[in-house]
């Protein structure tokens, strides 16, 4: 009898390690899931679908006046998006429900390195860019959409461009790309890749692409810097 309840004891004391060891290993792995789950995923502001997240600053005559002065904002600019934080690379807004249809109008500015979609005036969509090396510089001026492909592969320097939307017969487009603040581009507009999905949506044939390098010190309304 006395054997029976050592043993009883030996064996309860058994599975009462093996269930602590269980809890913790799954503890542990589930810990270590939660972070490689945040260290994958990308910090981006996602509004597609949600026009009620985002707020929007209608434009005085005295900001837009301005605004194009400094060359951040197009002269048929209405409202643009009021972003709660500067945007990093990789990060980005898009949102067009409750807008009017019809053709849009995109900008990039080369020296806030943001770019800004326009659709009946109102700003659908904006984001962090990245652009043209200083040996192989993107161009300004404003170029019609000459063509779109949604899977284009560089020959020239075996690179994927999805999403392109070419604005010159050289090859320069915007397009999904590599996000960080040291890359650049050899011309092109590079998007991050959700928001180059979206563009490409968007976008038709014909529409204006305006690339600009704004005044330094410029400040677009509604869109806070670093």
């Amino acid at each position: 009898m006395a054997l029976a309840r050592i043993l009883g004891l030996i064996v309860a004391l058994g599975l009462g390690l093996g269930a602590a060891i269980w809890t913790y290993r799954t503890n542990q792995a589930e810990r270590a899931a939660v972070a490689a789950s945040a260290a994958v995923q990308p910090q981006t502001y996602r509004a597609e679908g949600s026009a009620s997240w985002v707020s929007r600053v209608t434009l005085t005559s005295e900001q837009l006046r301005r605004g194009q002065q400094e060359g951040v904002l197009p002269p048929f600019a209405r409202s643009v998006m009021n972003l709660r934080t500067p945007l990093r690379h990789g990060e980005y807004l898009w949102s067009d429900q409750g807008t009017a249809s019809g053709p849009i109008h995109i900008w990039v500015d080369l020296t806030r390195q943001m770019i800004s979609v326009f659709r009946g005036g109102t700003e659908i969509g904006t984001a962090v860019i990245v652009y043209g090396a200083p040996q192989m510089e993107s161009p300004t001026g404003s170029y019609p959409i000459l063509s779109k492909v949604s899977d284009y592969h560089s020959a020239s320097y075996d690179a994927p461009m999805p999403y392109s939307l070419f604005i010159t017969r050289t090859g320069v487009a915007l397009h999904g790309s590599k996000m960080a603040s040291d890359h650049a581009t050899h011309g092109c507009i590079g998007l991050p890749l959700p928001f180059a999905r979206a563009l490409f949506g968007a976008a038709q044939q014909g529409d204006l692409v305006t690339i600009v390098k704004s005044t330094p010190s410029s400040r677009m309304p509604g869109h806070p810097t670093t």
